[in-house]
């Protein structure tokens, strides 16, 4: 039997640091879970992973909960439990010195002073394995690199972040499925140029048309799908959210809920703090007589809610062991809520 992938994202625990550059490994691998329905993951040898197949290969996604230049700690003690060779694991990890927008991958290299690459070399004592840099770019005038790479991405770039990251996602599938040689070949660089795809205006042009279409024929699932398809290459992601969940309702009418559903989930891949719209995707499982996907949605719920909504993530977490008592990762995933909720009243008092 062919070995398991390990598919690693580099980033940083807590809240504080979900949308910043340095942690870009991250999304992408929240992006390949959501995309293949991988549910909440567990915890183990200090990393959150999931496990799964894509394109046919099984796959064991993690991102390290070690911080970053500890990275190694976790990657070695997954590749060794598992006992997956190296030439089966992929980094993915946030790069300065490839310009923002493009992706890199590599058969090999150095750690190009990135301390979660730095950590993971170190550990294993080998350089030998792939990576697929993402690139944030430099930091504009005298700002500081550790500065930079903690701060959020905003405006335009928070658009172009989220569609790299799916190009990103892309990538690693065509390294499973097709091997380094023609992933890099297909996805070193930036996003298609021109002559590779519509012109801004031609997409504009024909934004306005279907968005008339859809005035005139509210019901037209087909012109729906067309216009969300060009609100997401015109980056506009919220437009895309809204006209996923008006599809959803479109099938729902015609009795079609499990296309309905499938709507719910991409809109929630896409803005995951869409918490009610979470709930009616676990809901619609749990009718469909699929409690562990029920359960694995509310833990999905519970993670997207635990930073800032604590109280919101224990309900969702007791909604999963209502579905399934003995649910081992709802119950752990109960316990450390609730010592992380005993912490912040400590805190406060």
């Amino acid at each position: 039997m062919a070995s398991k992938r390990l598919i690693i994202g580099l980033g940083n625990p807590g809240a504080k640091y979900e949308r910043t550059r340095h942690n870009v490994g991250w999304r992408v691998i929240d992006e390949l879970a959501a995309r293949h329905d991988f549910g909440a993951g567990r915890s183990e040898k200090r990393a959150q992973t999931w496990d799964g197949a894509i394109r046919g290969e099984r796959v064991k996604l993690a991102k390290p909960l070690t911080f970053m230049n500890r990275s190694g700690e976790s990657a070695r003690a997954l590749m060794d439990y598992y006992e997956i060779p190296i030439d089966c694991l992929l980094v993915v990890h946030d790069d300065l010195d490839t310009p923002f927008g493009t992706l890199r991958l590599r058969k090999a290299g150095g750690h190009g002073g990135q301390n979660g690459l730095r950590s993971i070399i170190q550990h294993l004592g080998d350089k030998a394995f792939a990576r697929l840099r993402f690139g944030i770019g430099r930091p504009p005038g005298k700002m500081q690199p550790v500065d930079y790479v903690l701060q959020p991405f905003k405006g335009d770039d928070a658009i172009e972040a989220v569609e790299l990251a799916a190009r990103a996602a892309e990538a690693i599938e065509a390294w499973l499925s097709d091997g380094i040689e023609l992933a890099m070949s297909r996805f070193n660089g930036g996003a298609p140029n021109q002559s590779e795809q519509q012109s801004k205006a031609e997409l504009e042009a024909q934004l306005v048309r279907y968005q008339r279409a859809r005035e005139l024929a509210p019901s037209d699932v087909k012109a729906l799908r067309k216009l969300i398809a060009i609100q997401k290459k015109l980056g506009m992601i919220d437009a895309a959210v809204s006209g996923h969940l008006a599809l959803a309702a479109l099938y729902e009418d015609q009795a079609e809920s499990g296309r309905a559903n499938s709507e719910r989930v991409k809109a929630v891949t896409m803005k995951p703090e869409l918490t009610d719209v979470q709930r009616a995707i676990a809901e619609w499982h749990l009718a469909q007589d699929n409690a562990k996907k029920a359960v694995a949605r509310y833990l999905i719920l519970a993670d997207t809610t635990r930073e800032r909504e604590p109280a919101a993530a224990i309900s969702a977490v007791e909604r999963a062991l209502a579905i399934n008592p003995q649910h081992p990762k709802a119950l752990d995933y109960k316990r450390n809520l609730q010592s992380q909720i005993g912490q912040l009243q400590v805190r406060k008092e």
